[in-house]
């Protein structure tokens, strides 16, 4: 009796490790905004006008969406704006602010949508403000997506709504739509319309008064409330106010509690975030919120534009008026003058690879280590990842450091032999062939298998990988040997390293 007992709590106890979801803490910032992506879509597969939210979070998240998806969207947007003959909302303007920064998101200009310039819609200051300060929260960031002018004529103008914003902070340090107390989601909302003027004296002084607020505001384990409830998009626009002042929610003293607010709501069951914790599925959205502050905070781990900055996506031919902008400033090291990689060392240094040292060197022949190697990889592939790798050698690493690596081991660059790593041991030509090589598949989700291996006589007894990953780097001429040999076991210097960096970038962003 007692044996079969015994084997009915050891069934029970082996069903409920199965039936119980992992917690969504331990889910990565990368990992949740996936399933968010997937989740909105599901939501939306013919998206039109009124998707906006859902075409911005997966555009600035750069989620991997269905051929043509941004074009049906475009498409029917387009049908929607000549159908209505370009008058969006009478009195609602943040439906043109909200189309616009879509679009800016997918490359499209919204100076020329079937016809009708929409950016000329906020030229009336009157109109734009009519709904309250939400209305110049986002003709602000709509304005500043690819830097739009208006017209000599316009009422509006980026300092009346920079002052009108100003004007509108309560006695308590934040905003609200109407009220007398700061509520947290117009506070958050206000710091991301003012980040990109932060340095502006009056800007910077109210957003150090709104930062202070939203910390007073914020709950014992991190959560905010709105109209008295507990909910995921107040957190969600705070994360994202931290982002785009370029504050790292984790890592903050501040806020470092938000993230585990935010993942309570999180929905492992169908990929998407709920509004309130009562809720039993997703909230379509809640959902859309937490999206785009994934993609703002992953944005912001990447070293990439921050969210409402759709700068990276504005075509080179738009009709959009531009600034002009000074050449690049040309790096020079005094101990690379008449070095045969110059050039090579130069363009590293351009593209923020590498870095010189203090005292105007570049010190080309040094050694590169492994951690170097890896953290050079990972931001030219602008990489994210939780941090976690199997790695025992790499706790004395700064917490940024043990990112990259975790990145770099996320998206399979770094093989696993051991549990050691060696990060400060230097590099050798086969080891960074073969990251470079996944790096590739990585990038083009299809690992390069030649033909017939390289030329190279030192190279047969190596793994099949390696010979294929220093065929990679010879067919793609990101390095050539010498004398026939590729010396596969010698130690990469700082001057190599940059050549093959130069060379493989050339390859994967064309």
């Amino acid at each position: 009796m007692k044996q079969r007992l015994s084997m009915l709590i050891m069934m029970l106890f082996a069903f409920v490790l199965i039936v119980t979801p992992v917690s969504a803490q331990n889910i990565s910032t990368v990992d949740a905004y996936k399933t968010t992506g997937q989740f909105m879509v599901t939501k939306a597969p013919n998206p039109a006008f009124g998707d906006e939210w859902f075409i911005i979070a997966l555009a600035r998240g750069e989620y991997n969406v269905p051929d043509g998806y941004y074009d049906q969207y475009y498409a029917n947007v387009v049908k929607h704006i000549q159908a209505v003959k370009g008058e969006l909302h009478n009195r609602k303007y943040t439906e043109y602010s909200r189309l616009i920064i879509a679009l800016t998101a997918i490359g499209k200009d919204p100076t020329n949508v079937g016809g009708y310039n929409l950016v000329e819609k906020l030229s009336d200051f009157d109109k734009v403000v009519w709904q309250g300060p939400n209305g110049a929260y986002f003709a602000l960031i709509a304005l500043d997506t690819w830097d739009f002018e208006l017209s000599k004529t316009a009422t509006t103008t980026r300092e009346k709504l920079i002052q009108h914003i100003l004007a509108k902070q309560l006695p308590d340090g934040g905003w609200d739509l109407s009220g007398t107390k700061a509520d947290p989601d117009m506070t958050a909302m206000a710091i991301q319309a003012l980040s990109t003027y932060k340095d502006q004296p009056d800007v910077k002084t109210s957003i150090d008064k709104a930062l202070h607020t939203l910390t007073s505001l914020q709950g014992a384990d991190g959560s905010y409330k709105s109209w008295g409830t507990t909910n995921l998009e107040s957190t969600a626009q705070v994360i994202t106010a931290l982002a785009s002042l370029n504050i790292d929610a984790s890592k903050d003293e501040r806020f470092h509690k938000l993230f585990a607010s935010f993942f309570t709501f999180y929905h492992a069951k169908d990929g998407g975030f709920k509004h309130v914790l009562t809720e039993g599925a997703a909230n379509g959205m809640a959902t859309e919120q937490a999206s785009y502050t994934l993609a703002a905070y992953n944005r912001l781990l990447a070293g990439k534009t921050k969210l409402y900055d759709t700068s990276d996506k504005k075509p080179n031919s738009s009709s959009t008026p531009t600034q002009p902008t000074a050449p690049p400033v040309k790096v020079s090291f005094k101990d690379t003058q008449s070095h045969w990689a110059k050039s090579d060392i130069e363009a590293a240094v351009a593209k923020g690879l590498l870095k010189g040292y203090e005292d105007n060197t570049f010190k080309p022949d040094n050694n590169l280590t492994r951690v170097q190697a890896i953290s050079i990889l990972v931001r030219a592939l602008h990489l994210t990842g939780s941090g976690n790798a199997p790695f025992t050698d790499i706790n004395a690493y700064p917490n940024d450091i043990k990112q990259e690596i975790g990145a770099a081991y996320e998206a399979k660059l770094l093989g696993v032999k051991s549990n050691k790593l060696s990060p400060s041991s230097p590099i050798s030509r086969e080891e960074l062939a073969v990251m470079l090589a996944r790096a590739y598949a990585f990038k083009t989700d299809k690992p390069y298998v030649p033909k017939n291996n390289a030329p190279f006589n030192d190279i047969a007894k190596l793994s099949q990988e390696s010979q294929q990953a220093i065929t990679f780097l010879y067919d793609f001429n990101i390095a050539q040997g010498a004398n026939g040999s590729f010396s596969p076991t010698d130690v990469l210097t700082r001057a190599q390293a940059a050549k093959m960096y130069v060379n493989f970038l050339k390859v994967v962003e064309d």
